[in-house]
């Protein structure tokens, strides 16, 4: 059985659609990446996971369990986590009352300070900041909040929406390389949303490309850079070789 199972799923906006029918499986502990263009529909599939936007048909199971119509708090209990694009921390609360947030399901104490120590091993620069207020954090800071914040409600499977996004490429080598090493360390089932194809080339794992809300390719992420299945998602054209990623 797959750890995530997505079944014809369809996602709407009222009239416009945004997923179509798609299906897809995610095997337990590993790394996909999300690609494609913009409006393809990669968020709205997270969201649709995560239980934030409903979906008009098909079904979405974690564990054998069915998540689809279960309200966000309720598919959290059952080991899922997600840091949505633009990291929605709370900027008024400290470093350190972000990540409790993440804890509010847990009934662990013990279990949540050793997590809590956890996530300051990762990223010493929280641990230094801890009694700041987040909204002071520069961008990749707040982006390793948001993602210790997520692993905070101690996930099983964690999507992580755009964690490049607006960062600078020294900050984003050091967010990554810490992802994989907390996958390593907690065994995790990671998720991914990388709008550069050749930042998902160079971190390894399995690309899945969408257009248009649909799946049009997917495979070995460094194998997708050079296929024509990667111009196909972006622009449309299977015979376009040359790529902007």
């Amino acid at each position: 059985m797959s750890k995530l199972g997505i079944f014809d799923l369809s996602v709407r906006y009222g009239k416009v659609p945004a997923i179509n029918d798609l299906s897809l499986q995610v095997e337990e502990g590993e790394r996909v990446f999300i690609s494609g263009p913009n409006g393809a529909g990669k968020s709205s599939l997270l969201n649709a996971i995560s239980g934030a936007v409903p979906t008009s048909h098909g079904r979405i199971e974690l564990d054998g369990d069915m998540l689809t119509g279960r309200a966000p708090e309720a598919i959290a209990r059952l080991g899922l986590s997600m840091v949505p694009e633009g990291r929605e921390i709370f900027g008024s609360l400290t470093v350190e009352e972000n990540l409790r947030v993440g804890t509010g399901l847990r009934r662990d104490a013990e279990a949540v300070d050793s997590d809590m120590e956890d996530v300051f091993e990762a990223f010493p620069i929280l641990r230094e900041r801890r009694s700041a207020a987040a909204g002071a954090l520069s961008g990749g800071q707040q982006q390793m909040l948001a993602i210790g914040r997520a692993l905070m409600t101690n996930p099983k499977l964690m999507m992580v929406d755009e964690p490049s996004l607006g960062l600078a490429p020294k900050i984003v080598d050091q967010v990554y390389e810490t992802l994989c090493q907390l996958q390593e360390e907690r065994s995790l089932t990671l998720i991914i949303v990388e709008q550069s194809s050749l930042r998902a080339a160079r971190v390894g794992g399995r690309m899945i490309l969408m257009r248009g809300g649909s799946v049009v390719g997917e495979g070995n992420a460094a194998d997708m850079v050079d296929r024509d299945a990667l111009a196909q998602a972006y622009f449309g054209n299977p015979k376009c070789k040359e790529v902007n990623s």
